[in-house]
């Protein structure tokens, strides 16, 4: 194990950032994360101290990496508007996210997953899809399952994939492990585009639309110049913007604006629908239930 103190990130935040489905809280301060067939627990000793699950070659050769931890992200913060209060608040909101570098394997076949569901509904499938399709890393006295390569996801029946919870996505899924088992999509090749040719690359992938697209271009291939938008961010568009958010203005670091108005936006709408129905409760019955 090592202990690493990083004041500006926030492993929490990150997690619940919506970027990644296999990073998940075991308890008080404790998380666990399986990626690239590894399991690392990262434990939060105090704000901005944490202690990773591993050995000092190991994080430095792919966790200090995978979490982007020599990224400086207050230079981003640095360029929003003073007038946009909005976002200046989602930024101090949301201080601490990180963009993970994950496999562009998994991040398509979670994003294909991801259209119409909650993220608890994902990252459900996306654990059936491992527990049947992936290989076994044994951790202490406990089994975890690496997300399946797509050799391993080509050869599975339609009817067991369709059988892990991914309901209409199940031929999308089906047909992109096919691709990617014979070759007709390197989607390691792909990282040699620009993001233009990217974009189109991946949209011809059956399944794969805009927001799908632009997920896998930033939290797969760390473009983050990409913006994806799906009902949180149109949301949030639509009340602070009128429609329309000046993209222009975060050409190349759009997708790290695009999460601080994600995770602020998610949060405060929770927090105040619940004030909501706390209140509307009261109405009814003369006291909070």
């Amino acid at each position: 194990m090592i202990v690493e103190e990083y004041p500006h990130f926030d492993i929490q935040k990150t997690a619940e950032s919506g970027q990644c489905f296999r990073l998940n809280r075991i308890g008080d301060h404790e998380w666990l994360l399986i990626a690239y067939g590894k399991v690392l627990q990262i434990t939060m000793e105090r704000k901005g101290r944490y202690c990773f699950s591993c050995g000092r070659k190991e994080f430095d050769s792919l966790w200090k990496d995978y979490f982007d931890l020599e990224t400086d992200y207050g230079k981003f913060a640095e360029r929003i508007p003073k007038k946009d209060l909005f976002l200046q608040k989602a930024a101090a909101f949301s201080d601490g996210i990180r963009i993970l570098r994950q496999d562009p394997w998994e991040t398509l076949i979670s994003f294909i997953i991801s259209q119409r569901k909650s993220i608890p509904a994902i990252q459900t499938s996306v654990e059936k899809l491992s527990a049947a399709f992936g290989k076994k890393i044994p951790a202490g006295t406990k089994t975890y399952y690496a997300f399946p390569r797509p050799e391993e996801l080509s050869r599975a029946d339609y009817d067991d994939i369709l059988a892990c919870s991914v309901g209409y996505r199940a031929p999308y899924i089906y047909r992109a492990a096919k691709m990617c088992a014979s070759g007709e999509l390197d989607l390691m090749s792909l990282s040699e585009l620009d993001d233009a040719a990217l974009r189109e690359k991946l949209l011809s992938v059956n399944g794969v639309g805009e927001k799908v697209a632009g997920c896998v271009m930033l939290f797969g291939y760390h473009r983050t110049g990409a913006f994806p938008v799906d009902v949180w961010i149109q949301r949030m568009i639509d009340l602070h913007y009128d429609g329309h958010f000046p993209l222009k203005r975060y050409r190349g670091f759009a997708g790290i604006i695009q999460q601080y108005i994600f995770y602020y936006g998610r949060q405060t709408y929770d927090r105040s629908e619940r004030m909501r129905m706390k209140i509307e409760k009261l109405d009814k019955k003369g006291s909070l239930i």
